[in-house]
């Protein structure tokens, strides 16, 4: 995005995102990366620095504990692992440009992981189930000094995995509001928004240089693969693709406006991937 979206508010920005998921031209605010910032004192081979996106793109699993309350319904924790992959910059006139990791040094030199632990409700009616993220949780965005950081698996949620690498917490934050439609067979695909608060510490300020404050929320979207809905307590592992944006401050009003955008925005997504 050539122009830089200041004092936008929240609504405006999530119904612009669900304007863009029909069109493949979102527009999301710029944010600029040093990604040098906190790495050791050796350059990145390659790396252009500092350079601008507005949307971070990877793969994601999810440790997802379903707990009926009754045939339709019931509650859930969620236990999300996030791998940066890619940074794109999406502009409504010249289309979308992603960086690769000779630009950006992401994967080759460094890496980006993110754990998301979470609780919420599901409901089915007909054929769909509807999941709503309660408010609360937490997000955690770790800066990898290598690249060769992963996560363990547990029983119920992720943690970080070093592999001898050093992992810096740059960024943390609290769910806001979210939702996610899960598709009703294995060959289409369902999709998922959320909001959480995005909190960069003093070596995160490092990272993500501008805007300065830099934005207080961050707001992520993506696709689920089909799950199947047990009759007992039980833990499933789901995998897929996610993108995350930031978000400038909402107006106080426009906050109860996140959830009916997060919902038109997963029915939005699940369309283009059903056609």
């Amino acid at each position: 995005m050539k122009t830089r979206i200041l004092l936008q508010t929240i609504a405006a920005s999530v119904a612009v995102m669900v304007a863009g998921v029909a069109s493949a031209v979102p527009v999301y605010p710029d944010f600029t990366v040093n990604p040098i910032g906190i790495s050791p004192s050796t350059p990145l081979p390659g790396v252009t620095t500092p350079f601008t996106a507005n949307d971070i793109g990877g793969s994601y699993s999810e440790l997802l504990t379903l707990n009926p309350t009754s045939a339709t319904s019931g509650t859930f924790q969620a236990s999300l692992s996030f791998l940066a992959q890619y940074f794109d910059e999406v502009d409504s006139i010249t289309g979308k440009n992603t960086f690769s990791a000779n630009q950006t040094g992401l994967g080759v030199n460094y890496g980006l992981l993110a754990i998301f632990n979470g609780t919420g409700t599901y409901s089915t009616t007909g054929s769909g189930t509807t999941f709503t993220l309660t408010p609360g949780g937490n997000l955690t965005l770790d800066y990898d000094t290598g690249a060769h950081a992963g996560f363990n698996q547990g029983a119920t949620t992720f943690t970080f995995k070093s592999n001898g690498d050093t992992l810096t917490t740059i960024a943390t934050g609290v769910g806001v509001n979210g939702s996610g439609t899960p598709a009703n067979a294995g060959n289409l695909s369902g999709a998922f928004g959320q909001t959480t608060t995005f909190a960069l510490n003093a070596i995160g300020g490092q990272f993500f240089t501008s805007p300065s404050p830099f934005y207080p929320l961050s707001f992520q979207s993506g696709q689920l693969e089909a799950i199947q809905i047990p009759t007992a307590a039980s833990t499933i592992l789901v995998t897929g693709s996610i993108n995350a944006n930031f978000l400038p401050i909402p107006e106080p009003a426009d906050l109860a406006l996140v959830g009916i955008a997060l919902l038109g925005l997963g029915l939005a997504v699940k369309r283009r991937h059903s056609a």
